[in-house]
């Protein structure tokens, strides 16, 4: 664990050496969450990094209002550290939309992005935004994030994370989702991409990483039967071997 200066704002971020130094995973976690979403692929051995990101978990500072900004905080941090190469960034719904804008603004710092739970818009709905914006967090949407197979610990046990997320953060992670778009920019992406979609995903549906499969050249698509949207926590083991046989 350690934490680093990032234009002046304090970011913490986990970090494991492992036994494989070739290769850097940096882990980007979605909406309303930390690091901690990570605990199953940071036992990989591989050089890994999950931050924090600004007002979220144990960084200092303000929740981003858009993409873009989490962005630059994510290419700032690769360069401040720095992360030795080669580098894949795994991001995760809100982080996704963030490693796939990191693809496309600055290729040079990475060697390619693996999604979960992705897509190139990602739209909220208007009446969740305003009950976020009005200081109502209902950590009840959360159940959707899970699969019919999820043990009933697992998904309490992140509904009970989601109720202690202040509703200013959370209203600022989806605002960023919501006016995120980057369809009409696909074409541009050239680094691999690996998508990981599960079957049961309602927030992010299978269709969403279907289109970008569709729209970026070298990108390949993995369908996690018995998972929802949190699939890192549902089926880590398929997911572990996927993130391990991607960089390889």
């Amino acid at each position: 664990m350690g934490v680093v200066n990032v234009n002046g704002t304090r970011v913490y971020y986990q970090h494991n050496t492992g036994r494989i130094k070739q290769v850097s995973l940096l882990y980007i976690h979605g909406s309303g969450s930390s690091h901690e979403l990570w605990y199953h692929q940071m036992s990989l051995e591989t050089n890994s990094f999950a931050l924090d990101l600004p007002g979220h978990g144990q960084s200092e500072g303000i929740a981003a209002s858009s993409i873009d900004q989490s962005a630059q905080i994510v290419a700032d941090f690769l360069a401040t550290l720095p992360v030795p190469q080669p580098v894949y960034l795994v991001g995760h719904s809100m982080g996704a939309a963030i490693a796939l804008t990191c693809a496309l603004n600055y290729p040079d710092l990475i060697d390619g992005i693996i999604l979960i739970g992705a897509g190139p818009r990602m739209k909220v709905m208007p009446s969740f935004l305003e009950d976020l914006h009005q200081g109502k967090n209902d950590p009840e949407f959360i159940r959707m994030g899970f699969s019919p197979q999820a043990p009933a610990t697992m998904v309490e046990e992140m509904v009970r994370t989601f109720s202690e997320v202040p509703p200013a953060v959370l209203y600022a992670d989806f605002s960023a989702c919501n006016n995120f778009d980057v369809s009409g920019e696909l074409e541009k992406l050239g680094l691999p991409v690996l998508l990981i979609s599960g079957a049961a995903d309602q927030l992010t549906p299978l269709k969403l990483s279907q289109y970008l499969l569709s729209h970026i050249r070298n990108c390949r698509l993995e369908v996690i039967n018995g998972a929802g949207h949190f699939a890192m926590l549902e089926k880590p083991e398929e997911i572990n071997r996927l993130i391990l046989n991607f960089c390889s």
